[in-house]
Formats: structure tokens, C-alpha cells, sequence
């Protein structure tokens, strides 16, 4: 009776008069609420095929409504969890997505990785470490043009294994703050870089996500802003927060839609960057 009651409520979107429209978008947004995959399901069983352009607009439009609440909830903590903007960054091209896929993917990567982690002689070792698993084994391929929003989707990048710089620079900092490591990322004059410090042996080393993990020194850094015409400053390793990661994929995201004048798309995105800027 469930199942019959959503494809009622979804036929209903290709007909009913715009008066009722906001009734009806109610009754399918707590659907959505309680049941994403119930909604997809009925969704394929009522319209056989690609449903109508009207209905699937409603729907994401619906989602992402949805989703500025919940950019709000998470902008609203003081320390924010990065995982948890990462899902929501996921949401946006994926709505039926579950944290659960992105926390079980990375998960598994700890337990892999968790002998060598363990018996690593420091923090030098885990960064090469670390950079072999992901690019030699794994295969990621981190992307820097040419990129869609689904290459901008963390949990899509872990699928795939394909995406963009960010998207890869994150997944060295969830994964190593299983295991308590002093992982962040710096903006490097808009280069952006993964920072391993070790504060017991006074060391900090640079990874690349764009140059399959390839670690840098601090004199390496210098010498890059060097070729800039910058000076080195301590403010170039300052940690970038979560609330500073996720405004930087929202931005990215902007970017790839601008190109491609998706306006419908960019409405929400741009109040989501407001939401979190503020």
C-alpha cells in the first residue's frame, strides 16, 4: 500500500494544478525523509524507463531543498566533522546516497593498511605508505581539468577511483584521522597539499595529491613559491578547517556548473556557500 501510495504521489507531479503543488511537494519530501530508496524504487516501477523531466526536476529540487538544511545543521557546529561534509558535497550530485558508503569504503582501507601503519618506523614512512596504497595499488587517479560534479563527489570519487585533487587530498585525512594522526590540508598559493606533522621528531611532510603522493619537504615548498615570486610564511601551513574544505568543493563545484550555465543547479549551490560562509 506504501509502494502504490508513492506512485500515486508521483503521477500526481505530472498533473496536478500548480495551486497544490506545495501540498504535494510536502507529502513527497517527508516520503524522502523516511524512505530515499522507497522513492527511487516506486519512481522506476511508475514511470517504465526515464521518468519525466518535470517529475525528476521536483524530485532533486526537493533533495536539495532539503540539503540546505542540513548544510546548516553542520555549519552550526563548532568543530564540524569533515566526513560528514563530505557526504552531504555527495548528496548534492547523489541524494539517495548513505554516509554508510563512504564510512565503510574508508574503513576498509584502515584495516588494510593497519599492520603497516602500526609498524611504520614514523611519519616519513607512513606518508610513502600511504601514497603507494592509494595510487600504486588502488589505482586513484586524481583529475585537475576537465572535471563534472560527479568528480567532485567524494563518495563517487571512492567508486570510481577517479576525481579531483580535493576529493583525493581528503581521503589522506579521513583515513589517517583513524588512526589519530596529525593529518590536515594546507592551501599552498592555491596548491593544494596534504600536511603530515610529526611534532615528536619536530618534521612536517608535504604530499602532492596531484603528483601520485609524491612527498615534499618544507624546502621543497619554498622553493615552489620561490618560482611563484613568495616568500615563505608560517601561514601557509595553517591547517584549513572543515567548514574552509567544504567551501572550497562548493566553490569548485560552482565553477564546473558556470561553464555549462546551469543556473537551476547553481541557485542552490551558491545558498549553500552562503549558508556555510556565514
Amino acid at each position: 500500500m506504501e509502494n502504490s501510495r508513492l506512485k500515486a504521489l508521483l503521477k500526481l507531479l505530472t498533473s496536478v494544478a500548480d495551486t497544490y503543488q506545495p501540498v504535494l511537494r510536502q507529502e513527497i519530501a517527508a516520503a524522502l525523509k523516511a524512505d530515499p530508496v522507497g522513492v527511487q524504487t516506486a519512481l522506476a516501477e511508475e514511470f517504465s524507463g526515464t521518468a519525466p523531466l518535470p517529475v525528476l526536476h521536483t524530485l532533486e529540487e526537493i533533495y536539495w531543498e532539503e540539503l540546505a538544511h542540513a548544510f546548516a545543521r553542520f555549519a552550526a557546529k563548532i568543530n564540524p566533522n569533515l566526513e560528514e561534509g563530505l557526504m552531504l558535497l555527495s548528496k548534492f550530485a547523489s541524494p539517495t546516497i548513505a554516509r554508510t558508503e563512504i564510512t565503510k569504503t574508508v574503513d576498509t582501507m584502515a584495516r588494510v593498511l593497519r599492520p603497516g601503519l602500526l609498524n611504520a618506523a614514523g611519519h616519513g614512512d607512513i606518508a610513502r605508505l600511504l601514497s603507494h596504497y592509494f595510487f600504486q595499488t588502488l589505482g586513484f587517479q586524481p583529475q585537475q581539468a576537465n572535471l563534472n560534479i560527479e568528480d567532485i563527489s567524494f563518495a563517487h570519487f571512492l567508486q570510481t577511483r577517479r576525481g579531483s585533487n580535493l576529493c583525493m587530498a581528503c581521503l589522506y585525512m579521513v583515513l589517517g584521522s583513524r588512526y589519530g594522526l596529525d593529518i590536515s590540508l594546507v592551501d599552498l598559493a592555491g596548491r593544494i597539499l596534504v600536511h603530515l606533522q610529526d611534532d615528536t621528531q619536530h618534521q612536517s611532510f608535504f604530499i602532492d595529491p596531484l603528483d601520485n603522493g609524491k612527498i615534499l619537504s618544507q624546502d621543497d615548498c619554498q622553493v615552489y613559491l620561490a618560482s611563484r615570486q613568495l616568500a615563505w610564511n608560517n601561514e601557509f601551513t595553517a591547517p584549513m578547517s572543515s567548514r574552509q574544505i567544504v567551501r572550497r568543493f562548493i566553490a569548485n563545484m560552482i565553477f564546473v556548473l558556470n561553464k555549462v550555465h546551469d543556473e537551476r543547479r547553481l541557485k542552490y549551490l551558491r545558498s549553500y556557500l552562503e549558508i556555510v560562509t556565514n
